[in-house]
């Protein structure tokens, strides 16, 4: 992500331009959403978070001194939001409805069959991940998806790098177990 870019764009809205913020905003809300469902697990508590996260980003923009990407400075916010989600539950209960949802969407067995493929292989990503603890399908997601380097992710988590690294090697770990579980569960239902 282009960093100078958004410095402009935070000194729109230092200056008053709202309209600035949400442009700024637009560029990561997808990523946001993203890395708070990988922690709660849940798309209306994810949604909760990002508007609460991108709500206090705005006002604490005067603390962002730009030392780090704007983005890995607003992940941290989501990050800390989503784990004081986790923290506020009191117990979790999922109805039959959301947890079809969570399970992923149908195909569309009319697309081309390498889109079917890659929307299979997401779908299984998406479940896999899910099994992971919170904390360490964060650090994945952001690793993997959204190619931020170790140090990025410190700064995002708070956490040290070699413990960034332990929890990535033992994610990598879990998630193999995971694929090949689930996997394993798909060859049986042809079967």
């Amino acid at each position: 992500m282009d960093n100078s870019s958004d410095i402009k764009q935070i000194k729109l809205v230092k200056a008053g331009d709202v309209g600035a913020y949400s442009q700024l905003i637009d560029k990561y809300q997808h990523m946001s959403f993203t890395l708070a469902n990988s922690i709660v697990k849940n798309k209306q508590e994810a949604e909760e978070v990002c508007q609460d996260a991108i709500f206090k980003a705005y006002k604490a923009l005067d603390s962002f001194k730009g030392n780090a990407d704007f983005s890995t400075w607003l992940y941290r916010i989501v990050y800390n939001t989503a784990i004081s989600k986790l923290r506020s539950r009191k117990t979790e209960t999922v109805s039959l409805d959301e947890q079809k949802e969570s399970l992923g969407t149908p195909f569309d067995f009319n697309e081309n069959l390498n889109r079917l493929e890659q929307q299979e292989r997401k779908i299984i990503l998406k479940r896999a991940l899910k099994l992971l603890k919170e904390e360490d399908a964060f650090i994945m997601i952001l690793y993997y998806y959204q190619e931020r380097s170790i140090e990025e992710i410190v700064t995002s988590t708070g956490l040290s790098k070699s413990n960034i690294k332990i929890k990535l090697h033992r994610g990598r770990k879990q998630l193999k177990q995971a694929l090949e579980q689930l996997l394993s569960k798909e060859i049986e239902s042809f079967i």
